[in-house]
């Protein structure tokens, strides 16, 4: 958004030069010009959904990514494949306590909710944890 303290331009500069691109190359492959892919870096046009989806895609990172609403870049799917459960909830927690625009169920989430989120997903863990290595010992 024009005038939001926002990632949007920052994360497309960063994803752009981590690939090697200038601005002519995206611009050339969003059937743009250079100067209209350049605004949307300089965060002077807003990007349009469909433009966003593509380059995420491009990328292979999640829209919320480009939008600055996450710093997990992978899209969930590959993100949740990636690493142990226990690792994946933990790093869930952390977006969660360091998120100031979560929402859920719509709503935004306030610090309580927060709290309580962070809470039950730490004890989740933590009995699971318990209960994998009861389960190992009576395998043994």
């Amino acid at each position: 958004m024009k005038g939001c303290d926002c990632l949007i331009g920052q994360r497309l500069r960063e994803l752009r030069e981590e690939n090697g691109l200038i601005q002519k190359d995206i611009a050339k492959l969003l059937n743009i010009t250079t100067s209209a892919y350049g605004y949307y870096e300089q965060e002077k046009n807003d990007i349009d959904t469909k433009t966003l989806i593509f380059l995420s895609d491009y990328y292979n990172v999640s829209t919320d990514y480009i939008l600055g609403r996450t710093n997990i870049s992978k899209p969930i799917e590959e993100f949740l494949k990636e690493k142990q459960i226990d690792e994946k909830l933990r790093d869930i927690i952390e977006e969660i306590d360091k998120s100031n625009q979560g929402k859920f169920n719509n709503k935004s989430v306030n610090s309580h909710t927060k709290k309580f989120l962070t809470k039950m997903l730490s004890d989740v863990c933590e009995v699971a944890g318990d209960l994998n290595d009861i389960k190992a010992d009576a395998l043994k």
